[in-house]
């Protein structure tokens, strides 16, 4: 009898995507709980789910693995409003039962995420810094010790903050 050998890594994910359990679903899970099995594992303490509110499942594909869904997110315990599920594709969601729902929802940590600052500005490189110091020199303008360059645009900065403000 022949050797089977497998290449690659053994799947990570265990359980089925979001599209084949809303499609399994009466108006396609609208309203139930779902949550990623890898997230709950990560936190175990602080619960990270979607009440579904709106799938649309792609009926272009055969295996129903694709689609978009959207619904109110609830990230380590912490309300996010309705938001799309990007990862719906993956295979690791699980669905709670309709009778355990409460409990599942009540049962949780709430802890305060700390948003992270961003800076303004960084160091310029040296090369780059004798550049800029001798073109300001050469037209008249005061020259500073330590050139800074901004990290980000003002718009991808208020984008962020946007997301983070929740």
């Amino acid at each position: 009898m022949p050797i089977t050998r497998y290449i690659g890594r053994d799947p990570i994910f265990k359980g089925k995507s979001l599209y084949e359990i809303a499609r399994q679903l009466r108006d396609l899970g609208v309203g139930r709980i779902v949550y990623r099995q890898s997230q709950s594992t990560r936190w175990p303490g602080q619960k990270t789910y979607f009440r579904l509110t709106k799938v649309v499942p792609d009926a272009t594909c055969t295996e129903f693995k694709t689609g978009s869904a959207w619904g109110e997110e609830v990230f380590r315990g912490k309300k996010r409003g309705i938001t799309e599920i990007t990862t719906g594709h993956k295979y690791d969601w699980v669905l709670v039962p309709k009778d355990e729902e409460d409990a599942f929802c009540n049962e949780t940590e709430v802890f305060d995420i700390d948003p992270q600052s961003i800076p303004k500005t960084m160091a310029c490189p040296p090369l780059l810094e004798m550049v800029i110091q001798k073109d300001l020199k050469a037209s008249g303008q005061p020259v500073p010790e330590k050139v800074q360059l901004p990290f980000f645009s003002e718009g991808y900065i208020k984008d962020l903050e946007w997301k983070w403000k929740s």
